[in-house]
């Protein structure tokens, strides 16, 4: 009984040392940030808590692949980072409201945030603003147009009421097509990824 308790033991003792190991591969993930120099610098990183209660850091953490030491950078510290095929990018972003009614701001005075990158042109960006829901400890992805020459941005949807119109045919007062198209009640275009080929299409010519 004595020798196999030892080699129980000793078990025991082995799985503990290799759980932090573990452990630190599932929470930190292969990637890279974008220092201000726009050097990309491969690495470990890691921007939110574990499931199943998630919630996103304020500031990313980084380490490089042969060093132990973990660094933080928030969104005025480097120009953006990403991991698993997804890029987030350091972005000037304010919301501001009136009366219930909600404007986005992006200016150089605009304190900055990180939002995913899911398509960018040199006319138009699509991101999304991951926010964490307070009921179900999820996160929820708020997708946002912005003309890199504007110094405002136009949120897209609004949860289940889907395409925020009004809003959209104000931002591209400019593009006939878009304003003939989502007036239609007809109309073909359903989701964001939609709606942004229908602009690049036909919005900068």
């Amino acid at each position: 009984m004595g020798e196999i308790f030892k080699k129980r033991l000793l078990l025991a003792i082995l799985m503990c040392s290799l759980f932090p190991l573990n452990a630190q591969k599932k929470t930190f993930l292969e990637g890279y940030i974008i220092e201000k120099s726009g050097d990309t610098i491969q690495g470990l990183i890691k921007d939110r808590s574990q499931e199943p209660f998630v919630s996103l850091y304020n500031k990313v953490r980084f380490k490089k692949i042969d060093h132990s030491r973990t660094r933080k950078y928030g969104p005025s510290d480097i120009l953006g980072y990403g991991y698993h095929g997804q890029n987030f990018a350091s972005v000037p972003f304010r919301e501001e409201s009136t009366f219930f009614k909600f404007r986005y701001y992006s200016d150089i005075a605009t304190p900055k945030t990180f939002l995913r990158v899911i398509q960018r042109s040199k006319k138009l960006v699509y991101y999304e603003q991951l926010v964490e829901d307070d009921d179900s400890s999820y996160l929820d992805a708020v997708p946002f147009f912005h003309r890199p020459n504007s110094n405002e941005m136009v949120r897209v949807t609004q949860g289940i009421f889907g395409l925020r119109r009004k809003q959209l045919k104000a931002y591209f007062s400019d593009c006939p097509s878009l304003l003939e198209e989502i007036t239609n009640p007809e109309t073909s275009i359903k989701t964001v990824p939609e709606l942004y080929e229908f602009c690049i299409a036909h919005c900068f010519k």
